[in-house]
């Protein structure tokens, strides 16, 4: 029996055209292949941005405003791609409304606004997740397998590192990403949330931020409100965060916008008792994996893992399947809007669910405390 769902997407930007894309693969995965996506509406205040993404993703209309959606419409369930200042007030309403919602990292801008939206999802009784893309690149969620299994042992050291040189440049124009008004934080929240997020797949829940430095590089930028001027930056470009897990295990979580010649990269390195596992987006279609014993001297070493079939999401988002044939970043969406009709139709909750975005939100709220104030902040889950 084919099953239906009314999808509209708040956002035309290349986030929001990245979900439109997930969603018009979604019935690649052979569970959802029954399933009717009706991709019903794209929302955005540049009405023509709204129509080009409307046009090429196949989307039946578009309009300037959420509140003409939910007046015009009786969809289902909503992606929302925005910056972080408008991404409560719109998933509220959209809460409100009664609609199963998916939102880009951050949850908000603060660990107070995920805090409510986690709450108003709850009363609500709808799905409500958070994408986080990295964790559903097949090989990284084969690498958090491996780990749970038990291949290194236990956790003893943890780290990740999520670069990017988008901001390098000083005359880049001052824009929301550089003030903790529209923000809440700089490179912490931008990319520091999707590193975080990817240590507590990997290792389990973070208990305490020991300590923290956010740095600002680059102090003004050109305004493009006032032309000939320059504004303050008063968001992090770089942030160094010391890490305790609830496991005993030791990280460090580092994301910097100013890494030249990196134009993105996030990588994970966790080493147990009996091994370790690396990951790097830079090569994204294989982790590295060193077992303790596994080998003797000379043939001793880390070895390189490519995932097939049999890894998470493989199966679901690749057109020929079989392993060796590499994975993009695309495929990351598919599978984050795959789980997400999946978590419509069954009624059960995403595995990055609005709470799961809170405790990263937590985390990222720590390391701006422990910044502040130079002392270690416990967290409290």
């Amino acid at each position: 029996m084919t099953r239906e769902l009314r999808i509209a997407l708040v956002g035309a930007g290349p986030a929001g055209q990245a979900h439109a894309f997930g969603y018009r693969n979604v019935s690649m995965a052979h569970d959802l292949r029954d399933v009717r996506l009706v991709l019903d509406t794209v929302v955005d205040p540049n009405l023509d941005l709204a129509a080009s993404v409307a046009a090429r993703y196949g989307f039946e209309r578009c309009v300037g405003s959420v509140e003409e959606l939910l007046a015009t419409s009786s969809v289902d369930a909503v992606s929302v791609a925005l910056p972080n200042h408008l991404s409560a007030p719109t998933l509220t309403a959209l809460l409100n409304a009664g609609k199963h919602v998916l939102a880009e990292k951050p949850l908000g801008r603060n660990a107070t606004e995920a805090q409510l939206l986690t709450d108003l999802a709850a009363a609500k009784g709808v799905v409500a997740g958070v994408g986080f893309s990295y964790r559903r690149i097949p090989a990284l969620a084969a690498a958090a397998r491996a780990v749970a299994d038990g291949a290194i042992g236990t956790p003893y050291l943890a780290t990740a590192r999520f670069y990017a040189d988008y901001a390098l440049d000083p005359e880049t124009p001052l824009n929301w990403r550089f003030l903790k008004e529209t923000a809440g934080a700089g490179t912490l929240m931008d990319m520091g949330t999707h590193a975080l997020d990817a240590l507590e797949f990997l290792v389990g829940p973070i208990s305490e931020v020991s300590a923290s430095v956010l740095h600002t590089s680059i102090p003004t930028r050109p305004d493009p409100s006032a032309p000939g001027t320059r504004g303050a930056v008063d968001t992090d470009d770089t942030a160094l965060v010391s890490l305790r897990f609830a496991g005993g295990a030791v990280g460090t979580m580092v994301a910097s916008r100013v890494t030249a010649g990196i134009p993105v990269d996030l990588s994970v390195e966790v080493f147990g008792s009996a091994g370790h596992i690396r990951f790097s987006f830079e090569e994204m279609s294989h982790y590295t994996l060193y077992q303790s014993g596994a080998n003797q001297p000379p043939t001793d070493g880390p070895r390189r893992i490519i995932p097939g079939p049999e890894a998470p999401h493989f199966g679901n988002v690749m057109p020929m399947c079989f392993r060796g044939n590499p994975t993009g970043y695309g495929e990351a969406f598919i599978a984050e809007t795959q789980d997400f009709v999946r978590a419509i139709l069954t009624g059960t909750p995403m595995d990055t669910d609005f709470a799961t975005a809170t405790r990263t939100m937590l985390a990222a709220q720590a390391a701006i405390d422990a910044g502040r104030t130079e002392r270690p902040v416990v967290l409290a889950h």
